[in-house]
């Protein structure tokens, strides 16, 4: 996967004001810093100079983590979508994003930090995005008056002071019209926030549209998670700011998303990437009895050949004992 061309090219005039030695130095710095104040509802950025390495070093994995949530959410997702809140936007990343994937009327972006605000207006100026309504916002002071049929927020909640983060769920889900999406880093501690959250929305009435199969108590096992990946090409600047040599970065996240309205539930969804073996694949799926793993071997035709193929997050249906992948 690979951002948007008319994203490349918005970050590439910011490349062109600031040196590459800088932005190299700010994203350690940055990377340093939330290591040591562990994010919980500090303040992790200073000025725009540190805002450009946060576009560099972060947004292109936070842009893949979020596409793939919403391929995986809007292909069976039959409500008409036409407004987008994104609440932590940061520089916009998950905003470009659900855009690429269905176009938004109407989108607003609510973030606390000025120097995030501003990088991503700038990202956004002249592009199909220019009309984007940004809003200075704090989640832990604020209340959200505005309304949209999605509600989206990423890699916010676990920043959040622990005894906080409740109160700013139901803030999230009282803001949304047809559907909220919250996503977080794909760590146990990340999981351990999208379990409670599942939980919470659960009782507030919410219908689970994915990554789940089952409306019932979650499956997984305290010693496991549930976590997927997305690959995402990096720039060679990108390479450098986050002291890698690969062309590519993994991704790893957990979700969940919400409905307001009523959904079916249907299809299995592939938990770890296959295990193939010499002439049989294992996978590990959530089905809507629980965790199993199963095993198709040369004898199995089609189904063994697309298995082979699948991927950690994708979902599979069955028609006539046939195999579809969505």
């Amino acid at each position: 996967m690979d951002i948007p061309e008319e994203l490349k090219d918005s970050i590439n005039r910011l490349l062109s004001e600031n040196k590459a030695s800088n932005i190299i130095e700010n994203a350690q710095t940055i990377s340093n810093r939330y290591r040591k104040n562990d994010g919980k509802g500090k303040r992790l950025l200073t000025n725009e100079s540190e805002a450009v390495s946060y576009v560099i070093s972060r947004m292109p994995a936070t842009y893949a983590a979020v596409y793939s949530v919403f391929k995986q959410i809007l292909v069976n997702y039959d409500e008409k979508i036409t407004s987008l809140l994104d609440v932590g936007a940061g520089t916009g990343a998950g905003t470009w994003a659900v855009n690429e994937i269905e176009n938004m009327s109407q989108i607003t972006c609510l973030e606390r930090e000025k120097s995030m605000s501003n990088i991503g207006k700038k990202l956004m100026k002249n592009t199909a995005l220019d009309n984007v309504q940004w809003k200075s916002y704090d989640i832990l002071q604020d209340e959200i008056v505005e309304k949209a049929d999605i509600v989206l927020t990423s890699y916010m909640i676990n920043e959040l002071p622990e005894q906080e983060r409740e109160k700013a769920v139901l803030k999230l889900w009282q803001a949304t019209d047809k559907l909220m999406v919250v996503i977080e880093p794909g760590t146990p501690e990340g999981f351990k926030n999208i379990l409670n959250i599942r939980n919470l929305i659960k009782e507030q009435g919410g219908y689970i549209v994915a990554p789940c199969c089952c409306n019932g108590e979650c499956p997984i096992k305290e010693n496991d998670w549930c976590a997927f990946y997305a690959r995402v090409a990096r720039s060679s600047i990108h390479r450098q700011a986050k002291g890698g040599k690969l062309g590519y970065e993994d991704e790893k996240f957990s979700y969940i998303a919400f409905s307001k309205i009523p959904v079916e539930i249907a299809g299995e969804r592939i938990l770890r990437h296959p295990q193939i073996n010499s002439g049989f694949v294992k996978v590990k799926l959530c089905t809507a009895d629980g965790i199993q793993e199963k095993t198709y071997s040369k004898k199995d035709g089609e189904i063994y050949k697309k298995t082979k193929k699948l991927d950690a997050g994708e979902k599979i249906y069955w028609e006539n004992s046939k195999i579809v992948i969505l």
